[in-house]
């Protein structure tokens, strides 16, 4: 009975740390083409945010149906799921909205 309930708890402990969002997204911002921005999200909460070459590093969960990222450097974005396609739209204060497409 005990190695069944291990086995169960290894199972649960897998599925809590694997996650359908890890992987890198790319976009740009609707009103700024030129300007690309790349998220990574990274086994364990952990990942990287990129816009213009400048890196900030951030941890993630998926709360409430969007993924919040809560950045270095003191801010948190809220990103939702595309419906129907494996991309996330986010909305930067003072830019715009980006849609980040999985690669």
């Amino acid at each position: 009975m005990r190695s069944g309930w291990a086995l169960v708890s290894v199972l649960l402990f897998w599925a809590c740390e694997s996650s359908s969002w890890e992987g890198r997204y790319e976009g740009s911002v609707v009103p700024h083409p030129l300007l690309g921005v790349t998220l990574t999200l990274e086994a364990g909460g952990k990942g990287g945010w990129v816009v213009e070459q400048e890196t900030t590093p951030l941890r993630w969960e998926e709360r409430s149906g969007k993924l919040w990222l809560h950045l270095k450097t003191g801010g948190v974005l809220a990103a939702r799921p595309v419906p129907g396609e494996q991309a996330l739209m986010v909305e930067l204060p003072g830019v715009g909205m980006v849609k980040l497409r999985r690669k």
